[in-house]
């Protein structure tokens, strides 16, 4: 169960704990309106895979330091970073300006910042290039246009990977699990 933990800005955010005490980590930034119970089927599959999940829930309050203090609050000094649609706007900011924090980057739907959005917006065009291993896994054509045109703002590994099943069916649970076990064992 999700406790809430104040946030270095002053405010609750869900925050769910689990996994193998000594286990390397993954940080899941959560889409709008999904609970951090949510991910509770990923979750399971990479404590089968010896990783510490940590699982911040969604806030458009949340900011790359509001993230990093509560990473210092457990402790958390290295992690794979995973953002969800929403959640992934957040963690491509961070790893392109935390390398000090993070391993690698998994994201799904969502590009670099400096690439528009299927509506033509760009998030932000002075986002650095993400100096990480990158994975984005895409669920429609649109997300792919964009994972594509990312490509130029990623010097490390990149690798773009169409989701097979509908967003939320086991097939999906399955293969985000698998891109990220695979992504912490290329650091």
């Amino acid at each position: 169960m999700p406790s809430p933990m104040v946030t270095v800005d002053g405010f609750g955010v869900p925050v769910e704990v689990a996994g193998p005490e000594k286990g390397s980590v993954v940080v899941v930034l959560g889409a709008a309106h999904q609970a951090p119970a949510a991910y509770d089927p990923v979750c399971q599959r990479l404590h089968t895979a010896s990783l510490r999940t940590v699982v911040i829930g969604p806030d458009p309050r949340l900011t790359g330091k509001s993230v990093v203090g509560i990473l210092d609050s457990l402790d958390v000094r290295w992690a794979l970073l995973v953002g969800d649609r929403l959640g992934g706007e957040l963690a491509w900011e961070l790893a392109a300006t935390r390398l000090d924090r993070f391993i690698g980057l998994v994201a799904v739907d969502r590009g670099h910042p400096r690439v528009a959005d299927p509506a033509g917006v760009i998030r932000d065009e002075h986002c650095p290039p993400v100096e990480l291993n990158t994975t984005i896994l895409v669920s429609t054509k649109a997300a792919r246009a964009m994972a594509v045109a990312s490509q130029r703002f990623v010097y490390g590994e990149y690798r773009i990977v169409d989701l097979l099943g509908r967003r939320n069916a086991a097939d999906s649970t399955a293969q985000l699990a698998t891109e990220i076990v695979m992504r912490t064992s290329t650091w």
